[in-house]
């Protein structure tokens, strides 16, 4: 089943001079971009600097 909602790809913030883009015309293929993903998501919410704070060091 698929549905109409996914963009053809999504633009992440750019990585020093290289702009980092998503797409989803490759095929069947795996790799390393949750990584991104999850930057990203750091970026936007802060997510890591909060959990950090849960913690003393």
């Amino acid at each position: 089943m698929t549905t109409g909602c996914n963009p053809a790809q999504l633009a992440f913030h750019a990585l020093g001079s290289r702009d980092v883009v998503g797409r989803f015309d490759g095929g069947r293929s795996t790799s390393d971009g949750g990584g991104l993903l999850l930057r990203e998501v750091d970026h936007r919410l802060g997510v890591f600097a909060r959990l950090a704070g849960c913690f003393t060091d």
